[in-house]
């Protein structure tokens, strides 16, 4: 099974009576067709254990009562393992791990992405329906089955289990944050942009608390360090949180890590108990190593697999849109994303090019493109493509739009909301959402006179945004297009 995480609970004791597996798992992770097989076999199975049970046929109880475990197996357990392997539906366990593990009654659990199996052995008067509701209720984002399949087993059997979750932890260890992972982290260089000027703005001192929502390497994260302020970090790309924590580990005592996209930055740092920061930092876009490792798939200069993913785990990658996607849907990617003019033509000669055979490799695409525009000038012909199939699978501008209307809830008064933006569709969703909530007033031409605002909430720090320097520039040209906007609470 592919987990999201799997946990073995620290504080929980050693199985001693009976104990209860509980799976839960997202409506529409299985069929219809599934689950009323299932339903049907159950019923049959339980209707003929009564009457081995009113007979006092024990043997036969036995026999139907593993019957039983089998078909839960067979029936559901499987098919939740294929579809956690495919990654769809994608759940965000986040919130739920966090209750879990302050749940006594839990021995351990596994997250997948659309399953939760925990084992708990009950004690005080909560039973099984009490704990799975409130489980339920602190992931309100999740819509779960409303039959969890609840299996009794013994002590020794939950042992066994609870164990197989520490191995299972032991062995995706490379996997996660922990300060071995640092040691092993792959190269990470990246070259922070707008580094002094971004952390300026959020003005780092003992005792704040400020949040990177974008880790990366760790370069903006490491001057608010040394400022004195405490940081959360947050990225969704193992690689970059591994070479961060390596970098940081002088730090450790005053940066926590969370694995996560951006977008979920508030939820994120409520499961860790943080209501309210200092400041708030995005420096949106790609990573340079992101782009030069070609087996990330994000260049079309290196042969390398169709992904395009900012995290590996996500369950679409760009090779699925080039070669699922609609072309009416491929065009309108590339002109919205892109600003492609020659969206429809792209669109049209990849749809002709995979009917012969899968498009699967960046230069392959990028080969594709050029057939169809002409290289003018400097700019590879795929490039606005490539850039906007990126924002697609990594729904870039949704992960951004979600972020901006969390953001100054986040902060506390007088708090900093800092964002880099790297292309004109990103800038101009901050600069918008910016002016939106720093008019104190709105007028309107049908209006008599201007109106309070009732999203007024905050005061701009930057008019203009902040643009690299000449030095930066002459340094790392891809900070070229950077633009630096912040605001202040009030």
């Amino acid at each position: 099974m592919t987990q999201v995480a799997t946990e073995h609970h620290a504080a929980a004791a050693t199985p001693s009576g009976t104990c209860y597996k509980v799976t839960m798992w997202e409506s529409g992770a299985l069929s219809t067709a599934q689950l009323d097989a299932w339903q049907e076999a159950r019923r049959e199975l339980l209707a003929r254990m009564r009457d081995a049970g009113i007979k006092g046929a024990r043997g036969t109880l036995t026999h139907l009562g593993e019957e039983l475990r089998e078909l839960s197996t067979r029936a559901v357990v499987a098919p939740l393992d294929t579809c956690a392997l495919s990654q769809q539906p994608f759940t965000r366990v986040g919130a739920l791990a966090a209750k879990l593990q302050r749940e006594e009654q839990v021995l351990a659990y596994r997250l997948t992405p659309c399953t939760a199996t925990v084992l708990v052995e009950l004690s005080g008067e909560e039973g099984i329906d009490t704990l799975v509701s409130r489980w339920c209720t602190c992931t309100p984002e999740i819509i779960w089955h409303p039959t969890p399949l609840v299996e009794a087993i013994s002590a020794a059997e939950a042992a066994e289990w609870q164990e197989s979750c520490r191995q299972a932890e032991a062995a995706v260890a490379p996997e996660a944050d922990t300060n071995a992972d640092a040691e092993a982290a792959p190269e990470f260089h990246h070259v922070t942009v707008l580094r002094e000027e971004a952390v300026a703005a959020l003005q780092p001192a003992e005792g704040r608390v400020l949040v990177d929502a974008t880790l990366g390497g760790g370069g903006h994260t490491e001057l608010m360090l040394q400022g004195g302020a405490t940081v959360w970090g947050i990225d969704q790309d193992p690689a970059a949180r591994q070479a961060a924590r390596k970098r940081l580990a002088a730090y450790a005592d005053r940066l926590h890590i969370v694995a996560g996209n951006f977008r979920n930055a508030a939820e994120l740092l409520k499961a860790q108990g943080v209501q309210q920061v200092d400041g708030l930092l995005a420096d949106i876009g790609i990573s340079s190593p992101q782009v030069d490792q070609a087996e990330r798939g994000f260049s079309f200069l290196a042969e390398g697999p169709l992904d395009m993913r900012m995290n590996p785990a996500a369950p679409r990658s760009a090779a699925d849109i080039v070669n699922t996607a609609a072309e009416s849907e491929l065009a309108d990617i590339l002109w919205q994303y892109g600003e492609e003019r020659a969206s429809r033509a792209i669109a049209r000669r990849i749809v002709q090019e995979r009917a012969k055979a899968p498009i699967t490799t960046t230069t392959q695409l990028a080969a594709i493109i050029a057939a169809v525009l002409p290289r003018k000038g400097k700019q590879h012909p795929a490039t606005r493509s490539f850039q906007a199939l990126r924002i697609a699978v990594n729904d870039e501008l949704g992960a951004l739009d979600a972020l901006l209307e969390s953001g100054l809830s986040m902060l506390k008064s007088g708090g900093r909301f800092a964002i880099i933006t790297f292309h004109s569709l990103e800038d101009r969703a901050v600069k918008r959402y910016f002016d939106r909530v720093t008019r104190p007033e709105i007028d309107r031409p049908e209006w008599p006179a201007p109106r309070p605002n009732p999203e007024y909430a905050a005061r701009l720090v930057t008019r203009k945004p902040i643009m690299a320097s000449e030095a930066e520039l002459a340094a790392n040209p891809r900070a070229r297009s950077a633009k630096l906007r912040v605001i202040e609470k009030l």
